[in-house]
């Protein structure tokens, strides 16, 4: 066989067993990365659950009936 053959074949095996190993390094961080944004949307959920105002109105306030004062 030919020098060049083996360099082409080579090359190729080579470029594949590297996108291969990049490829799981790559997808582990992957994983990683999308759990955490999983995480942040439930806490994000919460925060604005716990930040909604009440729906109904509030109670009013007592009245304080005072005498009033009388003129001279």
């Amino acid at each position: 066989m030919s020098n060049e053959i083996v360099f082409v074949i080579g090359l190729s095996i080579g470029g594949i067993v590297g996108v291969f190993a990049l490829s799981l390094f790559v997808s582990r961080r992957i994983v990683d990365l999308q759990s955490e944004i999983r995480d942040l949307r439930i806490q994000r959920k919460l925060l604005k659950e716990e930040l909604q105002k009440p729906q109904g109105k509030p109670t009013p306030r007592k009245k304080r009936y005072r005498t009033q004062p009388k003129r001279k």
